[in-house]
């Protein structure tokens, strides 16, 4: 048993020599100390980039080699950090580390040995650049505040700096409010270290903010708001009793009018509104009264369409405005007129939507009315008539028998008519209806109304009409007339399409 271990222990030895002359084999005992070569004199390092290069080194041997350290040199010491030992070709060895560096790196040191136990040793200088800080934004002052309850308010100028470690490549601005945000300008920059700002910004109501993004060279950004709070007054508060003013032009018209004002009210303007145009007929400076609730008076015109009134507390922007449309010296209704079907019989649904319609009194009259007396004839205009399955409208004058025949009363037809008012018709285009006015309806040609009997109109037509001589209402007397709406055929009888009721609005001059 002893012997079998002094025979293991014997081979071993021989093995350990065999190794020992093979690893000084052909290995020239002059040859020189290896050589290690970096291909920089130094690595500068930037730990706020992702790509800095790695280490690279080339060790030469002759005799060829038996290890490579590596060591990293730091502020507080030397630490290993790699060592190789076997080699593809000893003779030869490329190294490239990438190594996780860190802000107290000062150096990468490469120790190599050959076989003949020449030690080397070649140090590459590390030049670290920490990581920067972000850029830094500081407002002066770090809020705005503009309260419109002070005496006098002002709003402060909107002053910051920007300042980098790494050098700033922009910085933008941007105005920020309820309704989103808008640029304010951006400032393209050149490694600047310091970017100063100091303007005057106008906030307003809604104004939520000022914001500033800043970014260096390396990328990083940051991004700071300056807080703005706009305390608004609400502004005054109008209430026009009047929706629609009938007026005559040789009368002082009153404008009632109810205000409230939290600041005060400082003036009270209105408009005559004529031809589109505003012609400020009343302009009265207040005493800052919170409440008010009067009527000033003042002069129409044929023109005026609208009046405009205007309720100022003394803020540009503030002010309350309100509309009140206005007839002057015009009669304005709206009725509903029958076809034949429902000219003497008017439906559940329309009581008084007779068939004739008179200008005179502005409301519509039986067939039995019309043909009772010569007087009621001259105080109907025009009959409504719906023709075919389809109850295509038509309007005629009196003086148009065509139909006449279709209009059945309680004591006869309409074709007994003892006199026959020449209403005549046009249909407008390009006629403001809404806005109408004496002045523009005076405009429209009275020759150019020379229908009597208008087929088709339809839902919308705006319509001109000519009195006959005759008429109660007077004689080429010019007004227009709108058709609002119009029921379906057979919605009112579902055996007869021709029952229909349609819905005039009528503007009609005064006589002078």
């Amino acid at each position: 048993m002893i012997r079998k271990l002094y025979t293991i222990l014997l081979i071993g030895l021989c093995l350990n020599l065999v190794a020992c002359g093979d690893d000084h084999e052909n290995v020239d005992p002059n040859a020189a100390a290896p050589v290690i070569k970096f291909p920089m004199e130094q690595l500068d390092v930037d730990l706020n980039k992702v790509d800095n290069l790695p280490v690279v080194a080339v060790v030469k041997s002759q005799a060829g080699l038996r290890s490579v350290t590596m060591k990293i040199q730091t502020a507080e010491g030397t630490v290993d950090y790699k060592t190789v030992t076997d080699f593809f070709n000893p003779n030869s060895y490329s190294l490239s580390e990438r190594v996780e560096y860190e802000a107290n790196f000062q150096a990468f040191v490469i120790e190599a040995t050959d076989k003949l136990n020449h030690v080397v040793t070649e140090t590459l200088p590390i030049v670290v650049t920490d990581v920067v800080e972000r850029p830094a934004i500081t407002f002066d002052p770090a809020e705005i505040v503009y309260d419109e309850m002070e005496e006098n308010p002002t709003i402060p100028r909107t002053t910051f700096k920007v300042t980098s470690e790494a050098g700033l490549k922009k910085v933008e601005m941007y105005l920020v409010s309820v309704s989103g945000q808008v640029s304010k300008g951006t400032a393209e920059l050149n490694n600047e270290a310091e970017y100063n700002f100091d303007e005057m910004i106008d906030y307003k109501e809604g104004d939520k903010g000022f914001k500033v993004k800043a970014e260096d060279t390396y990328g990083y950004i940051t991004i700071a708001t300056l807080p703005v709070t706009y305390k608004t007054i609400p502004g005054p508060e109008l209430t026009l009793a009047d929706q629609v003013i009938f007026a005559d032009t040789d009368v002082k018209t009153g404008v009632n009018i109810q205000a409230e004002s939290v600041r005060g009210v400082h003036e009270v303007v209105i408009y005559r509104i004529e031809n589109g145009q505003e012609v400020e007929a009343y302009r009265e400076q207040k005493n800052g009264e919170h409440a008010l609730n009067y009527a000033p008076k003042i002069d129409l015109t044929e023109s005026t369409s609208q009046l405009k009134v205007v309720v100022s507390d003394g803020r540009a922007g503030k002010e309350a405005i309100g509309y009140v449309k206005t007839y002057v010296n015009m009669d304005v209704a709206t009725v509903h007129v029958g076809s034949q079907p429902l000219a003497n019989n008017a439906h559940d649904k329309f009581p008084d939507a007779f068939g004739m319609l008179s200008f005179n009194d502005m409301k519509t009259y039986s067939i039995d009315y019309a043909i009772s007396s010569e007087a009621n004839a001259k105080n109907v205009d025009l009959k409504f008539y719906c023709f075919g399955g389809a109850g295509v409208p038509r309007l005629y004058s009196m003086d148009n028998t065509e139909k006449d025949s279709e209009f059945n009363g309680s004591t006869g037809k309409l074709s007994t008519i003892k006199a026959k008012n020449m209403t005549r018709f046009a249909t407008l285009t390009d006629f403001d209806f809404d806005n109408a006015t004496v002045t523009s309806i005076s405009e429209i040609l009275s020759s150019s109304i020379s229908i009597s009997k208008l087929t088709p109109f339809a839902v919308g037509d705006v319509i001109a009409f000519r009195t006959g001589s005759s008429s109660t209402a007077g004689g080429a007397r010019v007004g227009i007339m709108k058709v609002v709406s119009m029921t379906e055929p057979k919605e009112l009888l579902p055996s007869n399409a021709t029952a229909r009721v349609m819905t005039l609005e009528i503007k009609f001059p005064k006589k002078k």
